[in-house]
């Protein structure tokens, strides 16, 4: 994704490929000989940008061919990938090629990959991970789809040093062939049973019904969790079986959920690091939450290391009623969030609240933590969080419930030296106290 909001959704804007004759094979990576990418001219650079830094980060020079021939799809893709001159300096090219006519698509791999890309996994990506794209008729989608799950298994083969040694650049046959099935639709490509959302769920619960429906690979686009926008937006959506299963693996490490709720929109938002542990945004319709996943499509977005951040052309548009969740955010010229600057020196504690009420409350603003200096005595004595809300302060006859924004402040601020400063917070539903010595 420039890789978008989720695994679901790798591809929220259109792929498009110019098509080329093959003289600019080496300046574009795809020849469209058989004119099926559909492409526009505008988008062309989105894929070549995206080899690059495949190529930059891997040393993978990954080329795109389709033809309309009646020529066998394995002779014609091992004579082609000979002819490529590879940009790669140690051997590691992959050439894919498509066949409308003969219905048939090919990875063909290079010696120097085959350890990386083998024939059991390449079937397993075109089939699970490509082929339901050209089932839509949405090719340009499909090849970036298989982009994405190259550079994924490349990057744990690097990890993991599975990469073997350079190697001229040539195959042996490596890869694997299957049936394109381009615009022929999979009946069963949308099947599910529906999830029911209820009145009681809160939005932690219908985020738990959501991440059942991606465990059990449930395509159905009218789940009652969904708000009516997500409904039509996943109507028209090509999701995969490895779609949803990298949501999961994505979202299975980001742990200290924070909700915040104003009127019928929430937000969970988890810390900024890791950055990669995306917003998530829910919509109370008819009474009942529901997650909307559209609203995320529409102005989330995340880099090829998963970090997410916003589009800010549509962020004003369309996330202005969660607007209340991000007000302690600034962002940089693309998007990705910060938090906002203190001084530090005018801060005895080290910490900032910013507001937050508890609905029909709305006179009364009280505190959540919303900056934490990283040396700060809030942070490393008092032992405050980030997103900790304030329920209470001091203790005995001085101890307060439930205490304003503006209590918790002139407490902090007036404590004498020596004395106990105590709070109690909620951090992830659960009661804390914390208690540190004024000096």
């Amino acid at each position: 994704m420039s890789r978008e909001l989720f695994a679901t959704l790798l591809l929220t804007f259109s792929l498009t490929i110019t098509a080329c004759t093959q003289d600019k094979q080496e300046e574009n990576r795809v020849v469209d000989s058989a004119n099926i990418v559909h492409s526009s001219k505008e988008k062309s650079k989105a894929y070549k940008a995206f080899n690059d830094e495949l190529l930059k980060d891997f040393d993978i020079d990954f080329r795109v061919q389709t033809y309309k021939t009646n020529e066998d799809i394995n002779l014609y893709a091992n004579r082609e990938f000979h002819k490529i001159e590879t940009k790669s300096k140690s051997g590691k090219t992959l050439l894919l090629v498509i066949n409308p006519d003969k219905d048939k698509v090919r990875l063909e791999v290079s010696m120097a990959l085959e350890p990386v890309y083998t024939d059991a996994f390449v079937s397993y990506i075109e089939q699970k991970g490509m082929l339901p794209y050209f089932q839509d008729n949405k090719v340009a989608d499909g090849i970036y789809m298989m982009s994405e799950l190259i550079r994924d298994r490349a990057t744990e083969a690097k990890n993991a040093h599975a990469f073997m040694p350079a190697m001229q650049n040539k195959s042996i046959g490596a890869g694997a062939k299957t049936d394109a099935k381009i615009a022929q639709k999979d009946k069963d490509a949308k099947s599910g049973s529906n999830i029911e959302a209820s009145s009681f769920d809160t939005p932690d619960d219908i985020l738990e019904k959501y991440f059942q429906s991606l465990r059990e690979h449930n395509k159905n686009p009218n789940l009652d969790i969904f708000t009516k926008d997500t409904k039509k937006f996943f109507s028209k959506w090509t999701v995969t079986d490895i779609n949803q299963n990298n949501e999961l693996r994505f979202a299975s490490h980001c742990q200290n959920r924070n909700y915040y709720t104003e009127g019928d929109y929430a937000v969970l938002l988890y810390t900024l690091e890791p950055r990669t542990c995306s917003p998530y945004l829910f919509k109370k319709e008819d009474g009942v939450w529901r997650i909307d996943i559209a609203t995320m499509a529409k102005t989330l977005r995340f880099n090829k290391d998963m970090m997410w951040h916003f589009d800010m052309n549509k962020k004003t548009e369309f996330l202005s009623p969660y607007e209340f969740a991000f007000k302690n955010f600034n962002y940089d010229t693309n998007g990705y969030p910060f938090y906002k600057k203190r001084e530090n020196k005018k801060l005895k504690w080290g910490f900032t609240c910013s507001g937050w009420y508890i609905p029909g409350e709305k006179d009364k603003i009280r505190c959540w933590i919303s900056w934490l200096d990283s040396d700060g005595r809030a942070k490393n004595d008092l032992g405050l969080r980030e997103y900790d809300r304030v329920m209470a302060l001091g203790e005995g006859q001085k101890r307060v419930e439930n205490p304003s924004l503006k209590e918790m402040m002139r407490y902090m601020k007036e404590t004498p030296r020596g004395d106990k400063v105590v709070l109690e917070v909620i951090r992830e539903n659960k009661l804390k106290k914390l208690n540190a010595i004024a000096r």
